[in-house]
């Protein structure tokens, strides 16, 4: 008998004490979202993208343990896709909804490069919450990551080497990714 090994990162973990970090193309339930991977080398990972050519898809899904009740800092990884050519009504909005509620802020609205938008204060009363991604408009929303810290001065680094490290360590990664022996079939790319 012959094992088959499928390498993938964990995509979920708390990064501090009072943080979550939330790779969105880790939600259980992408509902009619789509991984988007062929940037990683750009974005230091895949991303979710809603291709609804121009209507609202699903709500992608899933269920986070924090670390702990209160008052966290959300910050999203996104960007407004057409903010370089300055058009209008950012057609890649979206909401975030924890335990089915809206949060303020309307993401995908800013920034024509991939950054953390500010989504203000969320308050998480159960530790077990409920996580959704909800598309505005059906054309192209794109989520990289949420990010929940109890320390309002606590923003990820936006890009290179200390976004890399932010992740590996927020998602307990080692340094040097293990190697194994004995495999009888690798498939590399896709």
């Amino acid at each position: 008998m012959h094992k088959i090994i499928i390498c993938s990162l964990l995509t979920l973990s708390a990064h501090a004490a009072d943080s979550v970090f939330v790779e969105a193309e880790a939600f259980s339930d992408k509902g009619g979202w789509s991984t988007d991977s062929q940037f990683i080398l750009n974005m230091g990972s895949a991303y979710l993208i809603a291709h609804g050519l121009g209507t609202p898809v699903a709500d992608a899904k899933t269920e986070v343990t924090f670390p702990s009740a209160g008052t966290y800092h959300l910050h999203v990884r996104t960007k407004d896709w057409v903010g370089p050519w300055r058009a209008e009504g950012a057609p890649g909005k979206f909401q975030v909804l924890v335990n089915g509620k809206a949060v303020d802020t309307t993401f995908g609205t800013t920034g024509s490069e991939w950054h953390w938008q500010d989504g203000d204060k969320v308050v998480i009363s159960d530790t077990q919450t409920s996580l959704s991604i909800k598309d505005l408009a059906g054309f192209n929303g794109r989520c990289d990551a949420l990010y929940f810290t109890k320390d309002s001065k606590d923003i990820p680094p936006t890009t290179g080497q200390a976004l890399f490290e932010f992740r590996r360590k927020a998602l307990k990664l080692p340094s040097i990714p293990p190697t194994k022996n004995g495999y009888d079939l690798v498939v590399i790319g896709g």
